[in-house]
């Protein structure tokens, strides 16, 4: 019996372990274990000494030492997995493969297991066949011998999981055909099970097969176009008949035979479809029909509900429709021939009502996944009676209200007993609509409350995940409700990324309201909510039944902290077991607050110690009593039912009762007496007395005075000075109307005395020559006068109006300026007091007359007419004063416009009643055919409108007199009242704006009915309207456009019996639309005005090239440069046009338009650059990049054509590299090998590359052009040239002629070219043939470069020398830490 083993002094805890082990299975020994080897073997001696007990020397436990984890299998998966999924994982095991060679196999298989690229596959080949070591992806530079593929096969071996998308770019195409050839085995991974291939292109998807080995049975594809083969690549797929697991995603519409294909693939237990027309009826029963179907998952976005419903439409054909009563049921039950049958119409009622019977689909589905609006979703659950247990919606956030209510009573109905695992989470779309709000400039997310009261039990609920942008609200009656619902549950995750900022306000969630889950919860182990961490209530703090054994792990995100103790304290009471705190930190988390972020990790700090505190003091409180069950015994009873049947009678006692009913009726009446009540106010006006300052003005005025016989009148004496007035117009009134009489006693008083002190230079000036500043004078007099006195003439003519009830546009009187009595009062001021104190007095009665309107009513009688300005005469000649005061009426200038529309005025009457009893009555004498007594009713009632400013009114009788003559056909009566109603004097704005829409309006009625004669008329009738006016500049433009376009028509469809050629029709149509400046319109919306600039360069484009081809033919005269005119307007036009309004998404027909054009422009001036540009912006538009078979790789290749072709210079330089590197180029390989002939700077031989590119290039549209092909030619011959010029500094003429494939004559010709545009330098010594690319340098030059290398070269010592400086100064600070 061995002794009890004992720790000697030499032994260790090490060998006290290894004693316990038992022997284990030995392994080859090492270096290391060798040596020990001949150290114990030279210790037998002792050994025999030691047999008696347990001791042994550590080397020969190495020996026979085996892990013992390696034992168990899935313990070290276990371990490793858990290695895997820590930080830097991949790096541990990496090192943990390296160091132990047990260890080494079961780490590579966890390493090779998952691979999400191909990458490393590429990696193992020899690093000498790689193009780049560090980026396999590259391809290869040769292919590989049959030793190289060994690595690549032995790893292939251990990879379970692979994923390829085409989109990254990481792998060259060049490298799959070489893997499907060369390859030694059939499968280069041959235990491959799980598959995820996207890709974009068809020939991406065929690659795929590569992989399909007979062992898959996860497969994963997502297709981005039609592919002509995919009906095969699916009966491939298909006929892995191990497939476990399916998801397909396509962006067009699914392939009709779709379930056909994959009818017997009945082992599939997991289906994912995401593509147009998977909501089809087939797909359904498709779907129903697997026996094995486990997991589910389908887009429902952009759906509608029928179509949802359709989805269940053949599912267990029969169920809910075969009883008569049914909704759906087509057979009564008497009748079966003749009925009809109304199963579509009822059916359709089901889908409006969404009130029909059940399917129960799926009955085996265990998890499902929902993406899509959350009424569509609410429609799919309605026919899932399956035993779910989990569920993941995906939806547009913030979902309805009324449907997210729908949506949690589904679930808790059907699935409160099953449900374990119940997600929610946004789509893609509302991601990036947050993603663009968190990024933009003040964009606050909104947030919302997402009620979660809407749920209902549910007892097996263990995990619920809400993860939404917006929905992000909680309150607290939401984790009361959540808590009292949910007892199981153990993750719960609410919104932990939303952030509250200061402007919405802190969370509605508390600290302390989590403690209604830590009491209901008792296995809730991991919680993520954003809270407002407050202190707690002395409540909270008085019961334990809130601290949670099970919380270990809390995240918090984004929340709000005031005191972080009292919230450590708090949370220690909560969760004194809590292990993990996280937050987000102001730098791992764009839009943190620091103060929130320093304060959660204090409570990280203080949360360990208090919890230690926590748990000590509960440790020591007493324990409650456990509570002992009374014993119970078992004993038998005889519970026998003891089964009576009785019978009973029951019959009814009918009794008969009658009641009258008499309605009694009752006067009541009221006495109503009204309250009287008497108040009085003060009325007392308040008079206020106010000083003006008036201060004359006094204008010095010298005139030519004459005298005059006693026999001249006063009348004659007024109108020579009218006469006088006549070439001064002023604007301003005459300050002297203003004044009362004693201050024009004193201005005369005060001229007379001026007057006699300035005499002596008033008579010089009289002898000097005449000078009229009269006009100058009134202007700036007009001027003080307006900022010195308030109101004028003007306004007592307004008075004047209202009071007498004359009913005249302001225009009407322009005549009757105030400037007439401030010129007849100052500047015939001095022959006024010339004449005698009569004549004065008389000036002075004059001014007041026209003060008071007399003069200004006789005018207007004046002018009212040819005939009845001879009674007004005759009435006006017998009184002297009248005549006078008309002629100086008539004396001043009358200048207005009779066409120009009238301002807007103030309405002086209404006439709505007088309309509305007139219009009834034209239109019945126009329908009994008195169309001109209709008329002219309305143009009286419309005259009297028009000077009353009553704008509704005018508007309707212009219209009904237009609708009048339109109605009765008579179109040159029609024309004719529209061209008279728009030159009515002060006719207004908005009735000559009806009268042109209401036109227009019938156009196209008159010309299917007329034909084209009355419509021209029309149509020259509203552009003569619409000539000059701002207003209607938008109508005159669409005429226009109307008018032009039928003359472009008469190019195809000629008029018989017409002379004018093409060039002279699409001329007219050209100059009558290029006289639209539509850019400056600003009442045309944008789009318009840009559709009418594209129509205008699209007919200048149409003559230019008519002219240009008329260019050299025999027996026609050449214009002067052909087109050239219209060229260089469509450069103008296009300038116009704004390209950054282009690139709006509706815009995209305008956009492709106006770049085809501006393309045409660039061809024919040869502007190669230029139109590679236009078609890059054609091919950066989204639809066409998108379209990568179609547009987009036709715009692609026309960019690598005309950026060849344009001649060299530093733009054409840059956008050609730009291009070389575009991902996009990759995939057209021809192109792609062009374009890098000419970015490398090698010589490129003109017969290779006609061999090589010549046959795919001259089936093109472009180089079928010899000119456009000889111009490629040029374009390599330059290229050759600078590429000579930078490796040859001498060069003979002979050699350079034989390397650019030319003669002699040509290469000089090229070559003097390009010296001369200063592409290259060159110089040509005929006498030797010798060219020389480099100028000789003077000695300065020589020196200057020295210079600046030297510069150059201190620089990166002096750069090195810093480095080297920083590198010593941190390694010290490192020794001295």
């Amino acid at each position: 019996m061995s002794s009890s083993p004992n720790l000697s002094r030499r032994s260790s805890l090490a060998d006290r372990i290894a004693s316990a082990i038992p022997p284990i299975r030995p392994r080859l020994p090492s270096l290391r274990s060798r040596k020990s080897n001949l150290s114990a073997s030279s210790l037998n001696a002792q050994v025999d000494l030691r047999q008696g007990s347990y001791y042994r020397p550590y080397s020969v436990y190495q020996q026979t030492m085996f892990p013992v984890i390696l034992r168990d299998a899935d313990a070290t998966n276990k371990l490793l997995e858990s290695i895997l999924d820590g930080p830097g994982g991949r790096r541990s095991l990496g090192r943990l493969a390296r160091t132990c060679n047990a260890l080494k196999e079961p780490v590579l298989d966890i390493l090779w297991r998952d691979l999400d690229t191909l990458t490393p596959l590429i990696g193992l080949f020899p690093s000498t066949i790689l193009k780049r070591a560090r980026r396999p992806g590259l391809g290869l530079t040769k292919n590989p011998e049959p030793s190289d593929w060994n690595r690549l096969l032995a790893y292939g071996e251990r990879v379970r999981s692979v994923s390829y998308v085409e989109a990254s770019g990481n792998i060259s195409p060049t490298i799959f055909p070489i893997l499907e050839e060369l390859c030694p085995k059939p499968w280069i991974l041959p235990n491959l099970t799980s598959l995820t291939w996207k890709s974009e292109t068809a020939a991406g998807l065929e690659r795929c097969r590569l992989f399909m080995c007979p062992e898959l049975r996860n497969l994963t594809l997502e297709v981005g176009t039609k592919h002509p083969r995919l009906h095969d690549l699916l009966m491939e797929i298909a006929s892995h008949t191990k497939l476990s697991s399916f998801s397909f995603t396509i962006h067009t519409n699914l392939p009709d035979n779709f379930t056909d294909i994959f009818e017997h693939n009945v082992a599939l237990e997991k289906v994912a479809i995401a593509a147009p027309g998977a909501l089809s009826s087939r797909v359904g029963s498709w779907a129903a029909s697997l026996p094995n179907l486990r997991s589910f998952q389908i887009d429902l976005t952009g759906r509608t509900s029928t179509a949802v419903e359709g989805f269940f439409d053949d599912i267990i054909p029969g169920s809910g429709y075969s009883t008569p009563s049914s909704v759906g049921g087509t057979d009564s039950g008497v009748f079966s021939a003749d009925e009809f049958d109304f199963s579509e119409m009822r059916k359709s009622a089901v889908h409006l009502t969404r009130d029909g019977p059940g399917h129960g689909a799926f009955a085996q589905l265990t998890q499902l996944q929902l993406s899509g609006e959350v009424s569509n979703i609410a429609t799919f659950l309605r026919h899932i009676t399956s035993p779910l247990s989990q569920l993941e919606l995906v939806i547009d956030d913030p979902p309805a209200s009324e449907d997210w209510h729908d949506v949690c009573e589904l679930v808790c109905d059907q699935f409160s007993h099953t449900l374990q695992v119940f997600r929610v989470s946004p789509t893609s779309a509302s991601k990036f609509n947050e993603l663009v709000r968190s990024t933009s400039r003040g964009g606050e997310t909104p947030t919302r409350h997402l009620p979660l009261t809407y749920l209902g039990p549910l007892p097996h609920l263990h995990r619920l995940d809400i993860d939404l942008p917006e929905s992000v609200i909680f309150r607290d009656a939401d984790i009361i409700h959540l808590a009292r619902i949910c007892p199981s549950l153990e993750i719960l995750r609410l919104c932990p990324l939303a952030r509250f900022s200061q402007a919405v306000g802190p969370p509605s969630l508390t600290m302390e309201s989590l403690a209604h889950l830590t009491r209901a919860c008792p296995r809730l182990h991991t919680l993520a909510a954003v809270i407002n961490a407050l202190e707690g209530s002395e409540e909270i703090f008085d019961t334990h039944a809130v601290s949670s054994r099970s919380l270990l792990r809390l995240n918090v995100g984004h929340s709000w902290i005031k005191d972080p103790f009292q919230a450590a304290v708090l949370l220690s009471h909560l969760a004194p077991y809590l292990e993990s705190v996280k937050w987000f930190h102001e730098k791992n988390r764009a839009g943190a607050v620091e103060t929130n972020a320093l304060a959660w990790q204090k409570v990280s700090e203080f949360l360990p110690h208090l919890q230690n505190i926590r748990l000590l003091e509960r440790r020591h409180q007493p324990q409650p009593q456990v509570y002992v069950p009374p014993q119970t015994a078992e004993k038998e009873v005889d519970a026998t039912v003891l089964l009576i049947d009785e019978g009973v009678l029951a019959q009814p006692e009918l009794v008969e009762e009658g009641i009258q009913v008499t309605v009694e009726a009752a006067d009541f009446s009221v006495q109503v007496e009204p309250e009287m009540a008497s108040v009085s106010i003060d009325a007392t006006p308040v008079l206020v007395d106010t000083g003006s300052l008036v201060i004359p003005c006094l204008v010095e005025h010298a005139v030519q005075a004459s005298v005059e016989s006693e026999s001249s009148s006063k009348a004659d004496v007024l109108s020579h000075h009218i006469a006088d007035f006549e070439t001064t117009k002023v604007d301003a009134p005459s300050i002297l109307s203003y004044l009362p009489s004693p201050a024009l006693g004193l201005m005369s008083l005060t001229s007379r005395v001026v007057r006699f002190y300035t005499l002596p230079f008033r008579y010089m000036f009289s002898l000097m020559p005449a000078y009229s500043q009269s006009q100058n004078h009134s202007m700036q007099i007009t001027g003080d006068l307006k900022d010195m006195i308030p109101g004028g003439i003007n306004d007592e003519i307004v008075q004047e109006k209202q009071h007498n009830g004359t009913n005249l546009a302001n225009s009407d009187v322009p005549q009757l300026d105030t400037a007439y009595d401030y010129a007849y009062s100052n500047e015939n001021e001095s022959t006024v007091l010339q004449a005698g104190n009569s004549l004065e007095t008389d000036a002075v009665a004059v001014r007041a007359e026209i003060r008071q309107g007399h003069v200004r009513r006789e005018f207007l009688s004046a002018q009212k007419g040819s005939h009845e300005t001879g009674a007004s005469a005759t009435r006006q000649s017998n009184n002297p004063d009248t005549t006078t005061r008309t002629a100086r009426q008539l004396a001043l200038p009358i200048s207005y416009s009779t066409y120009a529309m009238a301002e807007n005025r103030k309405q002086e009457k209404d006439y709505t009643k007088e309309v509305d009893e007139l219009l009834p009555e034209a239109k019945s004498l126009a329908q009994s055919g008195k169309v001109q007594a209709a008329l002219d009713k309305l143009f009286s009632l419309e005259k009297q409108t028009r000077n009353a400013s009553d704008a509704a009114s005018t508007t309707r009788l212009v219209r009904a007199i237009c609708e009048i003559c339109y109605e009765a056909r008579d179109y040159a009566l029609l024309n004719s009242s529209i061209n008279n109603l728009s030159k009515k004097h002060g006719q207004l704005k908005a009735s000559t704006q009806a009268i042109v829409e209401q036109a227009m309006g019938w156009l196209d009625d008159i010309r299917k009915r007329e034909g084209d004669e009355k419509w021209l008329e029309l149509i020259e009738t509203l552009r003569t309207v619409t000539e000059g006016k701002i207003l209607l500049e938008t109508p005159r433009a669409r005429v226009t456009l109307q008018l032009t376009l039928y003359h472009e028509s008469l190019v195809t469809n000629p008029k018989s019996g017409s002379t004018s050629t093409p060039k002279e029709i699409l001329q007219t149509a050209a100059d009558l639309l290029s006289d639209l400046q539509v850019e400056t319109y600003s009442s045309m919306e944008r789009r318009e005005k840009t559709e009418f600039i594209l129509e205008q360069m699209r007919l200048l484009i149409a003559l230019a090239r008519i002219k240009d081809a008329e260019v050299g033919q025999e027996g026609k005269k050449d214009s002067i440069g052909g087109g050239e005119a219209e060229w260089v307007k469509v450069r103008v036009g296009g300038r116009k046009v704004n390209e950054s309004f282009l690139k709006e998404k509706e815009n995209e027909d305008l956009r492709f338009k106006y770049y085809d054009m501006m393309i045409q422009y660039a061809l024919k001036q040869s502007a190669y650059l230029d139109a590679a540009k236009h078609y890059h912006k054609v091919w950066e538009t989204p639809s066409v990049k998108e379209d990568v078979v179609g547009r987009g790789r036709e715009a692609l290749e026309h960019i690598v054509y005309y950026v060849v072709l344009a001649p060299h210079d530093n733009e054409q330089s840059d956008m050609l590299h730009r291009l070389f590197k575009d991902p996009a180029l990759e995939k057209l390989e021809l192109h792609y090998a062009l374009i890098k002939c000419f970015t490398t700077p090698e010589l490129m031989r003109w017969p290779g590359i006609e061999s090589i590119y010549g046959p795919h290039l001259r089936k093109t549209s472009i180089f079928t052009d010899d000119k456009l092909w000889e111009d490629l030619h040029t374009r390599v011959i330059e290229h050759n040239i600078r590429i000579i010029a930078q490796y040859y500094t001498r060069i003979t003429l002979p050699r350079l002629t034989s390397l650019l494939d030319l003669t002699q004559r040509e290469a000089e010709e090229i070559l003097c070219r390009l010296v001369v545009s200063g592409t290259v330098w060159a110089r040509i010594d005929r006498p030797t043939d010798i060219i020389n690319f480099r100028s000789s340098k003077s000695a300065e030059d020589v020196m200057n470069d020295w210079s600046s290398d030297m510069q150059r070269l201190l620089g990166l010592v002096e750069k090195t020398w810093m480095g080297v400086n920083a590198a010593q100064a941190a390694q010290s600070r490192a020794v001295k830490a």
